[in-house]
């Protein structure tokens, strides 16, 4: 019983991890993650496999044969309760006659994946795991000519396809009889293949990239768990530890769910995907592939728990793809060697990557005082700029005829947008940062001009405010017509865009109101837009990275209790797909993840991580200054928040924030040198907390 040992061993050590333990529910994901393989699945038990870019087979699950029984048992049916942590998930099957716990991790950077199945029996049983073998790359790549070759005496099945460049494997010591098998599996065939436990034990089952990977491996399965383990142990002993009541465990997976967002393979690299689901009968598990913006929003959240060299590196990735023109990649398979991933038109349809990489640049020099980077990058940045500039149009704002979609992709309004507010929104975001790169880089020209183009930019787009609304048009239309809705796609122009402070305090009141907000976030559009849809996914669903914008826009600009009931909120809507997740979107209607929500998008995530050190604390830490602003919104009568280490360049520090009038901040420097200025303000109302249950409406 050597690997319920270890589960039990590492749990009692690893006080600083979330931990959820609950009833298993068959419809909710649950996902153990490496870097280069993941097992994608449900609480029943069911999983799929991938080594990255491959999957190897879907539906595979286990049942059991009790004494003389003809038809197996599934074990799904015996689910009784899941627990979930950050490294690994644990399934508890229990039946009158025996107990298995089933647990589910990945190696945190070797192609290995594995399910370590602890059996208690008081009689012989024999297990049958079946799947359907796939031996398929991610979209939109594909394979001719799989085959299965089945090693007998190892335990071992190994999956090829025709020109032998990959060979990942399935197998078990205790594996000792196979169905029958094909040279090429056909669609939909599902193998069988079972074992016989004499007593109470320990079986390890796992999935390698190779023969070599697995028997490397199988001397000693448990360290997969335990290196998973001391992984995300060291993750959360490296980045900033927040307590603030039932927020601190939200705060601790979200930043989880973005660790768990890396995924690598030797053709193309190491990047940030967009988020994780099971892939089904397609070859596309949820957006298991590289996005820029998604990467670059996800950033923002790793600068403030203080990640730099994983900021860093997903930077990075996106430089090292950034077309000639200097356009930065809207997304990129994980397939992308195996096909002339350029010839497809996803790339870089995106007008918003390029001026939103200028503004997440900032950020990350800003935050971590890294100049060095500014120069070994700066040829691709330059290009980045001057790329961003072609996109404009007279008035200095940018055209999505020009440069492509931003907002809108779907819906009513698909094809129909000729500028929209966000992009304007990222462009005035992006033309502070590159003023502020190039004067750092000490390229003053350039500073300059990007000054003077963002003075004009800002009265061009605040001649969109609507003043009987109260609110920035979302957009101007092909036809020449302006599209007057109220949106929180406004969030980024309020938050990010130094607009006319008046206007942007009465576009923010305009926000907080119950047409657009919901007790789980903000609409895309308020109830009262022409084209309002409440499970559209560009018309009037709660998608979280926008609402992330809404809300920090709120804190900033004279809103704190609605931003704070939304952020409330977005932590009770954690885990409604997913145990430790925030689904991709909502309805705008009813607490319920969108009917194609992937449950683990790593965007969504930012939502409860950024807001928090952006908004509610008040955190503008400049690096280069050697500067720490502090400005906190906190709500009266709330317990104090506790912060420690917060990264700023090399400096560390831990505060403490206690509401009042005015409010109490205590900054302590752990190590380095920074300047520390407060503005403390005074403590706000809000509204009584409220619970919120799945299905409510608001």
């Amino acid at each position: 019983m050597r690997f319920r040992y270890a589960v039990l061993l590492l749990a009692a050590g690893a006080c600083a991890q979330p931990l959820i333990e609950k009833t298993a529910q068959p419809g909710k994901y649950i996902a153990a993650n490496g870097r280069r393989a993941a097992l994608l699945g449900s609480e029943d038990g069911q999983l799929e496999a991938w080594i990255f870019p491959i999957k190897l087979g879907r539906g595979f699950r286990l049942s059991v044969y009790v004494d003389q029984a003809l038809d197996p048992l599934p074990l799904s049916e015996l689910a009784e309760t899941a627990i979930i942590r950050p490294h690994a998930v644990t399934l508890v099957h229990v039946h009158p006659a025996f107990t298995v716990r089933q647990t589910w991790t990945a190696s945190p950077d070797k192609p290995v994946a594995a399910v370590l199945l602890d059996i208690e029996t008081s009689r012989p049983l024999r297990f049958r795991a079946t799947f359907i073998p796939e031996m398929q790359p991610m979209w939109p790549a594909s394979f001719g000519g799989q085959s299965t070759s089945w090693d007998a005496k190892s335990g071992v099945l190994t999956f090829t396809e025709g020109q032998r460049r990959f060979r990942p494997v399935l197998g078990s010591p205790a594996f000792r009889r196979i169905s029958e098998q094909v040279g090429h599996q056909l669609p939909e065939r599902t193998v069988s293949i079972e074992f016989d436990v004499e007593a109470s034990g320990a079986v390890p089952i796992l999935f390698a990239a190779s023969r070599k990977d697995y028997d490397e491996a199988i001397q000693a399965p448990e360290r997969i768990l335990q290196e998973a383990e001391a992984h995300f142990r060291a993750f959360f002993a490296k980045t900033a530890e927040l307590r603030w009541g039932a927020f601190s465990d939200a705060y601790d997976w979200a930043r989880a769910a973005i660790e768990r967002g890396w995924a690598c393979n030797e053709g193309v690299g190491c990047g940030l995907v967009a988020g994780w689901a099971p892939s089904g009968a397609s070859q596309r598990p949820g957006f298991g592939w590289y996005f820029g913006g998604d990467t670059m929003i996800s950033v923002w959240a790793m600068l403030d728990y203080g990640d730099f060299t994983g900021a860093r590196a997903a930077l990075d990735f996106l430089l090292d793809r950034q077309r000639a023109d200097g356009k930065i990649m809207h997304e990129w398979t994980q397939s992308a060697a195996l096909l002339d991933w350029p010839s497809y038109p996803y790339g870089f349809y995106h007008a918003d990557t390029t001026p939103l990489f200028l503004h997440t640049a900032e950020l990350y020099v800003r935050q971590t005082g890294d100049r060095q980077w500014i120069e070994q990058r700066w040829p691709q940045l330059e290009r980045a700029w001057r790329y961003a500039l072609t996109m404009r149009d007279e008035d200095g704002l940018l055209s999505n005829l020009k440069g492509g979609a931003a907002a809108v992709e779907t819906g009513a309004l698909s094809g129909r947008v000729a500028r929209d507010v966000y992009l304007q929104g990222v462009w005035l975001a992006g033309l502070r940062g590159w003023a502020r790169i190039a004067r750092w880089k000490g390229a003053e020209a350039e500073a300059r001009e990007a000054e003077t183009l963002l003075a004009a930019a800002r009265k061009a787009v605040e001649r969109w405010f609507v003043p009987g609304k109260d609110v920035f048009a979302f957009a101007e239309l092909r036809d020449g017509t302006r599209y007057e809705a109220n949106s929180a796609w406004q969030g980024m122009l309020l938050a990010e865009g130094g607009i006319e402070p008046d206007l942007a305090r009465r576009a923010a009141a305009s926000m907080a109101s119950p047409m657009l907000m919901t007790p789980w976030g903000a609409r895309l559009f308020a109830t009262d837009s022409p084209y309002y849809n409440p499970l559209g996914y560009n018309d009037g669903s709660v998608w979280p990275f926008v609402t992330s914008q809404v809300l920090v826009a709120l804190f900033r600009h004279g809103q704190p209790a609605a931003a704070l009931a939304a952020l409330d909120g977005m932590r009770q809507a954690a885990g409604l797909a997913g145990a430790g997740f925030l689904a991709e979107y909502f309805s705008g209607d009813r607490l319920a993840p969108g009917p194609r929500a992937v449950p683990h998008q790593l965007f969504s995530s930012v939502a409860l991580i950024h807001p928090v050190f952006a908004g509610l604390l008040g955190l503008e830490p400049d690096a280069m200054a050697s500067q720490l602003h502090v400005a906190p919104q906190l709500p009266c009568g709330a317990p104090p928040v506790i912060l420690r280490g917060y990264r700023v360049g090399n400096a560390v520090v831990d505060g403490e924030f206690h509401p009042g009038r005015p409010n109490r901040v205590e900054v302590r420097l752990r190590s380095g040198t920074l300047d520390v200025q407060i503005r403390p303000g005074s403590c706000f109302e809000s509204p009584a907390p409220r619970r919120l249950s799945p299905g409510m409406r608001p």
